[in-house]
C-alpha cells in the first residue's frame, strides 16, 4: 500500500510540474516579440504544448479525486504524448540548425521544445496503466500530425501567411518546395508529409514499447 501511495504521489508531482512548466513556456513564448509570437496557436509546437497542459490538468483532477481513468482519456494521453514527442524530434532534426543561438538557449525554447515534451512522455511511460490490446494502437499517434497538416495547409491555401511564408514550417511550404518535386535541394511537401508520418509511427511504437517495459518491471 505504501509503495502504491508513493507511486501515486510521484505521478501527481510529475503532472503538477509539467502543468506549471507548460504554462510558463506558453507565457514566455507569448511574450516573445519575434519568432512564433504572432499567430501563436497556428504552430504545431504551441498546439501540442497546449494539449499537454490540458491533459495534465485533467489527469491531475482524476488523480486527486482518485477516480478510475476512462479509456478515452488513456487514448487522448497517448495521442498527446506521441504528438508532443514529434515536436521535440522534428525541432531537433530539422529546425534547430536554422535557429539563432540566442533563441536556442532561451528558457521558452527549452521548455516548449524539450522539457515539456520529455515530461509529458515520462508521465505516459511511467504512470499510464492502460494496456492496449489492438495491434494498430500505435496508429493513434498519427492523429495530431495528420490533423495539423490538414489545418495548416487549409489555412495557407485560404491566404494565411506565417511570418511571410506560405506555411508555418519550411517542409510544408508548397510554394518553395512544390508538392511532388525531388531534386535541386528541394523535396515536395507530399514527401515530407509521408516522412513525418513514418517518423511519428516509429516514435509512437517506441513510446508504447517503453511503457510495456515499465509495466513489466512493476
Amino acid at each position: 500500500m505504501q509503495n502504491k501511495d508513493s507511486r501515486s504521489g510521484a505521478g501527481i508531482a510529475l503532472k503538477a510540474i509539467t502543468l506549471v512548466l507548460g504554462l510558463l513556456g506558453q507565457y514566455l513564448t507569448l511574450r516573445r516579440g519575434s519568432f512564433m509570437s504572432g499567430a501563436h496557436l497556428l504552430y504545431y509546437t504551441n498546439i501540442t504544448n497546449a494539449f499537454a497542459i490540458a491533459l495534465m490538468a485533467i489527469l491531475l483532477v482524476v488523480a486527486l479525486t482518485k477516480k478510475p481513468l476512462p479509456s478515452w482519456l488513456s487514448g487522448f494521453r497517448f495521442v498527446v504524448s506521441a504528438g508532443i514527442l514529434l515536436t521535440l524530434v522534428v525541432f531537433s532534426l530539422l529546425l534547430l540548425p536554422r535557429m539563432e543561438p540566442a533563441y536556442l538557449l532561451s528558457l521558452d525554447n527549452l521548455l516548449v521544445h524539450f522539457v515539456v515534451p520529455l515530461l509529458t512522455c515520462a508521465d505516459f511511460i511511467l504512470f499510464d496503466e492502460h494496456s492496449p490490446k489492438k495491434k494498430g494502437y500505435a496508429l493513434l499517434g498519427l492523429v495530431l500530425p495528420f490533423a495539423y497538416f490538414v489545418f495548416a495547409i487549409t489555412l495557407s491555401l485560404k491566404g494565411q501567411r506565417f511570418h511571410g511564408m506560405a506555411a508555418p514550417y519550411f517542409f510544408l511550404d508548397y510554394e518553395k518546395n512544390g508538392w511532388f518535386s525531388a531534386g535541386e535541394g528541394k523535396l515536395g511537401v507530399a514527401y515530407w508529409f509521408l516522412i513525418i508520418l513514418a517518423l511519428q509511427l516509429v516514435l509512437s511504437r517506441i513510446l508504447l514499447g517503453l511503457k510495456r517495459i515499465v509495466q513489466r518491471a512493476n
